[in-house]
């Protein structure tokens, strides 16, 4: 029997930096918030952290009833703070964590554990299996793929945008580096290779797909997330 091999994905590293320092940012943050005066009007940190709070609670009650909106804010917060940070790691040299499928899978799969466990909680066992066979009996096959759809249809959405952006900068950077290193070879043979078209192109591209887009498919992650869990509440 051969050795056994372990095999860590390189986006590893990355998903643990960004958790950490998500982690230290929340700390300092909150030691802050403990410090100040809550008759003063806050500043810096503190009025950014504040400013978000809300920011977050109004979405999530747009969605849904201030009861369930109370217990789901703290979700819907840390998903997109992550999600987000993740997609626009790439502007600082990391490798984005939502470029890999199995990332944004484990994230869908949260929120999908979510909407079946609101279904359940708010319906009863008996109604969430009785959903299956609705309207009709026969109907029970379509109905389970239904149930798995958000799952496979979130964890792809954002794997796919976050990765084409990733593929489409490389080749911008392969595409000006070897017309870079065509100009520089019609005036110096054998020269250094500097790619001083690359810096001119990518910054517009960076902005749209790292920034632009990530915040784009970070919002959709969320809306779904609530959208899905509010349909399985009762309604008003």
């Amino acid at each position: 029997m051969g050795p056994i091999t372990i095999t860590i994905q390189k986006e590893v590293p990355y998903i643990i930096g960004i958790v950490t320092l998500l982690c230290i940012a929340c700390v300092i943050i909150g030691n802050k918030i403990k410090k100040t005066d809550p008759l003063e009007k806050p500043k810096g940190l503190v009025m950014m952290a504040c400013w978000l709070v809300e920011l977050i609670d109004n979405t999530v009650t747009n969605t849904v009833d201030k009861k369930h909106a109370k217990r789901l804010a703290p979700y819907i917060g840390t998903i997109a703070i992550y999600i987000f940070v993740s997609n626009i790691s790439g502007l600082f040299g990391l490798f984005s964590p939502t470029q890999n499928y199995s990332v944004t899978l484990s994230l869908a799969l949260i929120t999908w554990i979510m909407i079946q466990y609101t279904s359940i909680k708010e319906n009863g066992l008996k109604a969430y299996l009785h959903g299956y066979i609705e309207p009709f009996a026969f109907l029970i096959i379509p109905n389970f793929f239904g149930r798995i759809a958000p799952l496979i249809s979130m964890s792809l959405r954002l794997f796919g945008n976050i990765l084409s952006g990733a593929i489409i900068m490389s080749l911008v950077y392969s595409f000006t580096g070897f017309i870079s290193s065509s100009i520089v070879g019609l005036f110096a043979s054998g020269a250094g290779v500097l790619n001083f078209i690359g810096p001119f192109v990518a910054p517009v591209l960076h902005a749209y797909f790292d920034v632009f887009s990530g915040f784009i498919q970070m919002f959709i992650f969320i809306t779904l997330t609530m959208v899905f869990i509010g349909n399985e509440l009762p309604q008003e």
